[in-house]
């Protein structure tokens, strides 16, 4: 499956720190979801590469991942199969119910938020937990002016906007942040607002997302080439 960086796939080399800040990052929520899944079954909904499915099918009774790209659902069948862990496409799931739904970094690609939090709900048992992760964006974007950086991003959130969202359709929401050590999080921190600074012309809000994208992909192009 070819990087593109919307979904995290493992390896042994990172680009900088930056780098693997993320991929820690990444690790550190599927460590947390591991504490809740021992002995309960479970449904990764955005299952990306299938790293994080199969951390969670060690302590987890049974596991179904699902990702939107056929692609990715492969990847993670060649490289992370299992005997309690079953990886499909969306279209696949039947009228089943978990005790556990994990969803990370999944909600900011999603084109209707309502309708991925009501899917999610359908497929909880009543006594169920979702544990869902997503970027804050108080350090990546400019309030009110400012769209995501990222172009695989449709919408990002705050504390309060997604709390906001969840509360809607759950009696009970708790929302946490990652920390890290100081060096790690002054990394991240400074990457993330370099890139609201240099980006803020190509993803001003007034932008539908096509060109959003197009002025993206236009600056990455420009930089490559006064880099050679």
């Amino acid at each position: 499956m070819k990087n593109t960086g919307e979904r995290h796939i493992i390896n042994s080399e990172f680009q900088n720190e930056a780098d693997y800040y993320n991929h820690l990052m990444h690790i550190a929520t599927y460590n947390y979801a591991l504490k809740h899944v021992k002995g309960k079954r479970v449904l990764d909904y955005g299952c990306g590469s299938g790293y994080g499915s199969h951390i969670l099918s060690s302590l987890a009774d049974n596991v179904i991942a699902v990702d939107i790209s056929f692609e990715a659902v492969d990847f993670a069948k060649m490289n992370y199969a299992s005997c309690n862990l079953n990886f499909k496409h969306p279209a696949e799931l039947s009228n089943e119910r978990f005790d556990i739904i994990t969803s990370f970094q999944v909600i900011e690609h999603a084109s209707n938020e309502n309708e991925y939090i009501k899917k999610l709900s359908d497929l909880l048992n009543p006594d169920g937990c979702i544990l869902i992760s997503t970027p804050d964006k108080k350090n990546r974007l400019f309030k009110y002016i400012q769209k995501p950086w990222n172009i695989f991003h449709l919408k990002e959130y705050s504390k309060i906007s997604l709390n906001n969202l969840l509360v809607k359709s759950f009696d009970k929401v708790e929302i946490y942040k990652i920390g890290s050590n100081s060096d790690f999080a002054s990394v991240e921190i400074s990457r993330t607002k370099k890139q609201r600074n240099i980006t803020l012309f190509a993803t001003l809000s007034i932008y539908p997302t096509f060109l959003r994208i197009f002025l993206l992909n236009s600056q990455v192009s420009i930089y490559r080439m006064i880099s050679k």
